[in-house]
């Protein structure tokens, strides 16, 4: 535990002293000498010359948080797109790039051009091996964490259930490797660089090329008994519903992501369009197109008014694809949910301003909270 806390106070102000350290800490200066010296053999933190002591008229060495020791990459597989990004040991974007998300038919195919597309970023950047201390990855569906196992998928990838991701993926490149769902990832993104700082309850929606969600209640990352919460794209919402198959796509998943427009869009009209180019099909007045993000707005208005009811958060934020379409439908939902919330309750549904960074950012967080447990980026947030 001191061990964390001298490290920490050295990582939040930069450069100190011993005898600066031992203060902050109220930990004796023999104590803080010892920590400092496992620190250094483990090349965490750096000596960086030496500074006046007024008091004494002896010099202190200066210890800093060396953040470039290792870097980590950050992977967040879409449906269309794939973001991947390098990190530093402060949780810090470094570099992003995107792919498209590939176009095969297996998982056994996706993971050979998955960990080329690693192999690739690494080359880009020079990355030696000694040098890459985790990879994080974010991806679709129910996430068993603690084991790196996608358990069920999401109809957007190819066979992506039951697949020991994280043993693939550090089978080819010899270092630890997170997993988490992308939404959780997102939030936890929101939580250390986005609109949920400070935030204890606080629920996330991504509306893109599916629909899904993650809950923060009261400082804790709520994943479930067997780590489905938040696979709202499978809520339903009359009696009717109840009636119908929803196992590949659910109900709300249809009616509020961008693949589910596309399809309703396609079995109205017999036109294939995708998300993007429907939304700019309302814009210029298509009737088809505008009813259809009308109904997007309402079912996500029940949607998150059932979770307010539940959660009580202190924020709703929204994110994905879709969101870029938000003067569409935004406004129609907003004055839903404050229709039917009361005082205590009533919220501002907001936009996510990280976008696509808040999962690079979260399962940043993530990774490094396994190979770094001593690093303590949201030390008042329980995350697993």
């Amino acid at each position: 535990m001191n061990k964390s806390l001298v490290l920490n106070i050295i990582r939040e102000h930069t450069s100190l002293s011993r005898a600066q350290i031992a203060k902050i800490a109220g930990i004796t200066k023999a104590t803080i000498s010892e920590i400092v010296a496992e620190l250094l053999d483990e090349k965490i933190i750096y000596e960086s010359g030496a500074m006046e002591n007024s008091g004494l008229g002896r010099k202190g060495i200066m210890l800093n948080f060396d953040a470039n020791h290792g870097v980590g990459v950050g992977i967040d597989l879409g449906g269309t797109k794939i973001s991947l990004s390098l990190f530093n040991l402060n949780a810090e974007l470094l570099a992003t790039e995107q792919v498209e998300t590939y176009k095969v038919e297996t998982s056994k195919q996706f993971l050979q051009l998955f960990n080329q597309t690693i192999c690739n970023l690494l080359a880009q950047y020079a990355i030696s091996a000694d040098k890459l201390k985790v990879i994080g990855i974010a991806t679709p569906g129910i996430v068993d964490y603690r084991r790196g196992i996608v358990l069920e998928g999401s109809p957007n990838l190819p066979e992506w259930e039951n697949i020991a991701l994280a043993d693939e993926v550090s089978a080819v490149f010899n270092v630890p490797v997170v997993l988490e769902n992308d939404i959780r990832s997102a939030l936890i993104g929101e939580m250390w660089k986005g609109k949920c700082r400070k935030v204890h309850s606080a629920a996330l929606i991504g509306v893109g090329t599916g629909l899904g969600a993650a809950l923060l209640m009261d400082g804790k990352i709520i994943r479930g008994a067997n780590n489905g919460a938040g696979e709202i794209g499978y809520m339903m919402f009359s009696r009717e519903h109840l009636k119908q198959n929803w196992r590949n796509k659910g109900c709300f998943e249809v009616h509020s992501s961008g693949s589910g427009i596309s399809q309703r869009y396609q079995e109205m009209s017999g036109k294939t369009f995708t998300a993007e180019t429907i939304a700019q099909l309302a814009q210029r007045g298509d009737t088809l197109a505008d009813s259809l993000f009308r109904d997007l707005a309402d079912y996500l208005a029940i949607g998150i008014l059932n979770i307010i009811a539940i959660a009580n958060p202190e924020k709703v934020l929204l994110t994905g694809g879709i969101t870029g379409s938000s003067p569409l439908f935004l406004h129609y939902v907003q004055a839903h949910v404050n229709q039917h919330t009361f005082t205590q309750t009533q919220i501002q549904v907001e936009q996510s301003e990280l976008g696509t960074q808040a999962p690079l950012y979260g399962i940043a967080v993530l990774a490094l909270n396994r190979v770094y447990p001593s690093i303590q980026f949201m030390p008042d947030a329980q995350l697993s």
